[in-house]
């Protein structure tokens, strides 16, 4: 069975199971427009706000361990892809506050039977003011719309990035109380179990979140001659590559104990049931970015540090690797927002 067939078939499971992100009665089937149920715009609404946020916090971080000089247009400088993430930011605000509403809106709606109750007044009252849940999502609500508020300046510069960084920050912690990682209790295994969600999605999100400006500054090369092409790939993946092992350890370490704490420490759960299935799956496409990270890092990088004439061509493929490792952790994001509404095997 392939990747992809499991990730279908665990997700036809997970809703038949009828649960969702925040272990309420059940995954109810209503339609939206005939089309999609309540668990479909939970998982598009979760993937796309799961990139959405990972780049507000990714793409920001990536400007802050490459170094003021490279914001400039002097020498070392990236000006266009520096450019190019603002528009990028700029978009994953939006983007992020309108999923995060829908994400929200699925909720209510598998809470209260349908969508048809989530304008209601008394449906909102009770959900915001009478339930654990309501004061995490008005927080999240707050931070989307300064995120758009941010985004929407007219400047830009190192102050913008950090709020942005900041806000999306906030938003992958807050992501926490919605989800398994909430299920600890009040006392100290349920802060560890919080402890270990954030360090995972804010290794993850430097990450991921960094390879689309990675990118960008990587495509920028090309109107520079080849020495200079060279030394700067270089010296930009060299810094990436450094986050990146120390933002994989911290993922590792972390994301065992987020297995481990939703089968209660028997790792024999995981097999043969449908969380296990999509977690395998994801785990199994993050070894593939692994290897290719390791690729990058520890033959691609000294190949061309040592190359003369085919060094252009050998950052050409660099290009495409990069491409290929985002490609990939768009679809660890997607199997993410099928995890998080997947029943744990407890």
């Amino acid at each position: 069975m392939t990747i992809f067939q499991i990730l279908v078939a665990a997700a036809h499971a997970a809703e038949d199971a009828q649960m969702d992100n925040i272990q309420m009665e059940g995954m109810h089937h209503h339609e939206v427009g005939g089309l999609l149920t309540i668990f479909d715009v939970l998982v598009i609404a979760r993937w796309i706000h799961f990139a959405s946020v990972f780049v507000l916090f990714g793409s920001s971080f990536f400007w802050f361990y490459m170094g003021h000089e490279r914001l400039s247009s002097g020498p070392g400088g990236l000006p266009r892809a520096f450019r190019a993430t603002i528009i990028l930011l700029r978009v994953a605000a939006p983007a992020a506050a309108i999923t995060g509403a829908a994400w929200l809106a699925g909720v209510l709606a598998n809470m209260t039977g349908g969508f048809s109750n989530v304008v209601d007044p008394e449906t909102l009252r009770l959900f915001f003011f009478e339930t654990e849940f309501g004061p995490v999502a008005m927080v999240r609500l707050a931070l989307l719309a300064a995120a758009v508020g941010i985004a929407a300046l007219p400047w830009h510069g190192r102050v913008w990035l950090s709020t942005l960084l900041h806000i999306g920050a906030f938003l992958l912690i807050t992501q926490a109380w919605l989800g398994h990682a909430a299920e600890g209790g009040a006392g100290l295994y349920g802060a560890i179990m919080i402890v270990s969600y954030c360090v995972h999605v804010l290794a993850t999100a430097a990450w991921v979140g960094g390879l689309p400006p990675l990118l960008f500054a990587l495509v920028e090369q090309r109107r520079f001659n080849l020495h200079e092409a060279r030394d700067w790939t270089l010296d930009i993946l060299s810094r990436y590559s450094l986050m990146a092992m120390t933002a994989v350890a911290f993922i590792v370490l972390s994301g065992t104990a987020n297995a481990a704490f939703r089968v209660a420490g028997s790792f024999g759960k995981l097999f043969y049931t449908d969380y296990g299935n999509v977690l395998f799956a994801k785990i199994g496409l993050v070894a593939v970015m692994l290897v290719l990270a390791w690729f990058n890092r520890f033959v691609a990088m000294p190949r061309l540090r040592g190359a003369s004439l085919k060094g252009m061509s050998l950052i050409v493929k660099l290009r495409t690797s990069v491409a290929f490792e985002l490609l990939l952790g768009l679809l660890v994001l997607g199997v993410a927002a099928i995890l998080g509404i997947t029943p744990p095997p407890q």
